[in-house]
């Protein structure tokens, strides 16, 4: 007998969970049910899954870590199938999970939620921020099924839509002196001191750009925290290279920062793209999310 789409939840939450007490809760079935229909997948598979430790404690095997991929990917792609089944294009409820880039999530997620509160009440929308690789890995072991990002990686297991061309831009203090210019180039920034927003292929996209103009910026200070950058420039401490821009120059210290176009960004622009993982159809709760992000960032 094959295993049951239910068995396969279950497994699921255990293996999030970590415990079988902690999952039987979040489930709402005994502990003893749920201990018997994971042991008869595993005699279904042929497998064993989980390594029982004591106090209730589980962790997975090598082959319970792969079975875990795909079993989300297929719960996904069931509740897609479930979804036209009963035509929910009609109503779209339930739940689903979403990622953003966290530098992307203040700007967009909370309007998103509110939209999505008024046009889908029945709709539950559990977010999770993170970096992009973050996302991208999530993205492909079916833990999320969509993800505002940027265009920094290009994994062919996954398909971009691009939404927005966003060009880099020189984040500068406010009483700075090269605030006044219009336009600056990356050569005149090059002995300045710069504070580099420290995130996996977002370091890699500012400093490249560098040496593309043929200079080597002169990195003073990190951090992974967007605000934080920008309340360090509005300190004076060095100014930044980003791509999003608040629609506020006041910083959460109370400093002011100034925006001054870079020379040539239009060139090496970033596309805010929606990534979905390539081989899972979209449901339609999916859809519908991705149309009330195309709305917010005005495609």
């Amino acid at each position: 007998m094959p295993a049951s789409f239910r068995q396969l939840s279950y497994f699921i939450v255990v293996a999030e969970c970590g415990k079988l007490s902690e999952a039987s809760k979040r489930l709402h079935i005994s502990q003893p049910a749920l201990s018997a229909a994971i042991s008869q997948l595993e005699d279904t598979w042929q497998t064993q899954l989980f390594v029982r430790h004591k106090a209730q404690g589980v962790s997975l095997t090598t082959n319970g870590e792969s079975l875990l991929v795909y079993s989300r990917q297929l719960l996904q792609q069931a509740n897609a199938l479930a979804d036209y089944a009963r035509e929910l294009n009609l109503k779209v409820a339930g739940e689903i999970h979403i990622g953003c880039f966290s530098t992307l999530a203040p700007l967009f997620i909370p309007q998103l939620l509110q939209q999505a509160q008024q046009a889908y009440p029945e709709l539950k929308i559990h977010v999770q921020e993170g970096d992009i690789a973050q996302l991208n890995d999530d993205l492909l072991n079916g833990r999320l099924e969509l993800a505002l990002s940027y265009s920094l990686d290009n994994d062919e297991r996954l398909t971009q839509t691009a939404l927005l061309s966003c060009p880099p831009y020189v984040l500068l203090p406010k009483q700075h002196p090269l605030a006044k210019h219009k336009e600056l180039q990356l050569k005149q920034l090059s002995n300045e001191p710069m504070i580099l927003l420290d995130l996996p292929h977002s370091r890699e996209y500012f400093t490249s750009l560098f040496a593309q103009f043929g200079v080597e910026p002169n990195i003073q200070y990190r951090s992974s925290n967007f605000e934080m950058i920008r309340s360090m420039v509005g300190a004076g401490l060095g100014f930044s290279l980003l791509n999003q821009q608040p629609n506020t120059k006041q910083t959460y210290n109370g400093g002011e920062v100034k925006i001054t176009p870079l020379k040539g960004g239009e060139a090496h622009a970033l596309q805010i793209v929606i990534a979905r993982h390539a081989g899972v159809k979209p449901s339609v709760r999916a859809e519908a999310i991705v149309n009330l992000i195309k709305e917010l960032v005005k495609v």
